[in-house]
C-alpha cells in the first residue's frame, strides 16, 4: 500500500483484517456470557415458579380437607407407611348434644360422606377435579403416606399426612428444568 505524503501512516488491509477479527472475538465472548446469563435467569425463574406451583397445591389440599373437616382416613392398617397414590377421608360422625346434662358426645351419622385424593395422570385431583395447572406436572414417583396415632376399625382417626411430590416442568421444553421433590406433612 502507498504511504501518505508528509510522513503519516494509515493502516494496512492485513491491520484492519485483524482488528476486525479480534473485535469479533471480544463481542462474541461478550454475547455468549450475555446469553448465559439469560437462560440461567429464565431457568431459574421457571424453577421458582415450578417451586411456588408446589407449595399452592399442597396448600389448596390442606385447605380443601380443612373445609371438609374429614373425621379420618378410611384405610387398612397395612396401608400406614406405604407409599399410596389414592387417599379416601370420611366425614362419619357428627356432635350430639345432651341438653339436660350439657354434655357433647359424638356419633356415628348413618350416611358417611367421602373425599377423595388422588396422583392421577400427572396431576393432583381432589374428588376428581385437577387442582393443578397445566405447567405443573407430577412425577410417577410422587405419592401420600400416612402415620396414625389412633385407629378405629378400618378409619384412621388422626395422624400425619406425608406428601411427596416430584414436579417436573410440562411446558418449557426451551428450558427443561429437572425434576426436583417437595415433601410436606401436616396432621390430621
Amino acid at each position: 500500500m502507498k504511504r501518505f505524503a508528509d510522513g503519516e501512516k494509515g493502516m494496512t488491509l492485513v491491520e484492519v483484517l485483524a482488528a476486525i477479527t479480534i473485535s469479533m472475538l471480544i463481542v462474541g465472548a461478550v454475547y455468549a456470557v450475555f446469553l448465559g446469563g439469560v437462560r440461567a435467569y429464565q431457568h431459574i425463574g421457571i424453577e421458582n415458579e415450578l417451586r411456588s406451583e408446589a407449595d399452592y397445591v399442597a396448600a389448596r389440599l390442606m385447605n380443601a380437607l380443612y373445609a371438609f373437616a374429614p373425621d379420618g382416613l378410611e384405610a387398612e392398617r397395612s396401608q400406614e407407611n406405604q407409599t399410596l397414590r389414592k387417599l379416601r377421608f370420611i366425614k362419619n360422625e357428627q356432635f350430639q348434644t345432651n341438653n339436660q346434662v350439657g354434655l357433647v358426645s359424638r356419633a356415628e351419622t348413618e350416611q358417611p360422606t367421602y373425599q377423595s385424593v388422588e396422583i392421577k395422570g400427572g396431576k393432583l385431583m381432589i374428588d376428581g377435579a385437577a387442582v393443578t395447572s397445566p405447567a405443573f406436572q407430577l412425577d410417577d414417583t410422587s405419592f401420600f403416606s400416612f402415620r396414625c396415632a389412633r385407629w378405629q376399625k378400618n378409619i384412621c382417626r388422626s395422624g400425619v399426612l406425608t406428601m411427596t411430590f416430584t414436579v417436573r416442568d410440562g411446558e418449557s421444553a426451551a428450558f427443561p428444568v429437572q425434576p426436583f421433590t417437595v415433601k410436606t406433612e401436616f396432621g390430621f
